[in-house]
């Protein structure tokens, strides 16, 4: 009934997404526009900001998740 939901093979998990993720932005980051990837930046690193100030963790994790996998400097680190 749920098997859309069951893993496959338990042991791989998610990374493999990651993986794949992470070469695509890093494939795409370096020739996209530089005004556009400029702004991209700063509306990352700008909501970064704004999700520091929440009490939520999964928002960090969310924003720091994103600017690494998009190779973007991550403020105080």
């Amino acid at each position: 009934m749920y098997k859309a939901f069951m893993k496959v093979n338990p042991g791989v998990g998610f990374t493999w997404i990651i993986g794949i993720l992470i070469q695509i932005f890093s494939t795409i980051m370096p020739i996209i526009t530089p005004s556009l990837k400029k702004a991209l930046e700063e509306f990352l690193v700008d909501l970064y900001e704004k999700a520091k100030e929440t009490t939520n963790p999964w928002d960090d994790f969310l924003l720091k998740f994103l600017l690494r996998m998009l190779g973007i400097a991550i403020p105080g680190e």
